[in-house]
């Protein structure tokens, strides 16, 4: 019965690993970058909302209606910090050496870092979420009930992403640039605002899964790194250019944690998981979803 707990609290956590990562995926495909910042995106968020509930409240609690109405405005604000620094800052070095965006990106997720611990501090904050009971029982399995709501809010952000690309004119631009950034300028498709609007979907799809974290997780300025090394994982671990890898990815990183962490110990967690990462890119190069290219 343990086990089954550990598998099913790892399957509600990778839910938001994998939200966190399809937009690092999405980042490293269309503009071609890794995102050294993707991290400090969820950070953004879980302040974000923290912040605006402790607006509307004036402490940072309330009820799960009160926090679900800060998702969209906490999404607005870091799609349009997103899209900022990718027209300010990201495009400068799209093309150049590999090393140069990730020297740019690593220097924006400093500086965000820096800046967020002179704004807020660096003490740990959290969101609470008032509820009469707070989890539930299921054939003896403890379900928290912020857990399940972050499950269900991060599946949904995925989603919607996934509806969006193949959905709509943006989405398919979106492709297009990422298939032909070349061929997509031909038949008048705007590339640098593509990207920059990729970019801000990336950060607003973090975002929106770093509110959730926050509900269930402490939040503090220098949490972004851990993220970026769970995406990166993910995104390799599924297949780069797979958001069905990418979620799957998650949802094992997630379950391969919490069994890590309950039959072992949580400091043996990144250990494991990048060990398996390694034994995978051995026997599967272009991870398990992932397509040779010729």
């Amino acid at each position: 019965m343990a086990i089954t707990q550990f598998v099913v609290n790892g399957l509600l956590v990778g839910a938001l690993f994998t939200a966190v990562a399809v937009g690092f995926a999405l980042i490293w495909g269309v503009v071609d970058i890794i995102n050294l910042a993707h991290g400090e995106m969820v950070m953004l968020g879980g302040y974000s909302s923290y912040w605006i509930l402790n607006f509307l409240t004036g402490d940072a609690e309330g009820s799960v209606t009160l926090f679900l109405i800060t998702i969209p405005l906490v999404i607005g604000i870091v799609f349009v910090i997103g899209y900022a620094l990718q027209r300010i800052l990201v495009a400068r070095v799209i093309g150049t050496d590999i090393f140069l965006t990730l020297l740019v990106t690593f220097g924006i997720s400093i500086a965000i870092q820096q800046l967020a611990i002179q704004a807020w501090s660096a003490n740990p904050r959290a969101i609470q979420i008032l509820f009469t009971d707070p989890s539930l029982s299921v054939a003896g399995i403890v379900i928290p009930k912020m857990k399940l709501i972050s499950f269900i809010g991060a599946i949904g952000l995925t989603v919607a992403l996934y509806v969006f690309l193949q959905r709509t004119r943006t989405g398919r631009a979106i492709r297009a640039v990422s298939q032909n950034p070349e061929a997509a300028a031909l038949v008048g498709i705007d590339v640098e605002h593509t990207r920059a609007v990729t970019f801000g979907i990336s950060s607003a799809i973090a975002s929106g899964a770093g509110a959730f974290i926050a509900t269930i997780l402490n939040i503090q300025p220098q949490m972004g790194l851990i993220y970026t090394l769970k995406s990166f994982v993910i995104v390799v671990f599924g297949g780069v250019g797979s958001i069905p890898g990418v979620f799957i990815g998650g949802l094992m990183l997630g379950t391969v944690e919490e069994l890590t962490a309950g039959l072992v110990s949580s400091q043996w967690t990144l250990a494991v998981s990048f060990s398996l990462l390694i034994v995978l890119l051995i026997v599967k190069p272009t991870g398990l979803f992932g397509e040779e290219t010729a």
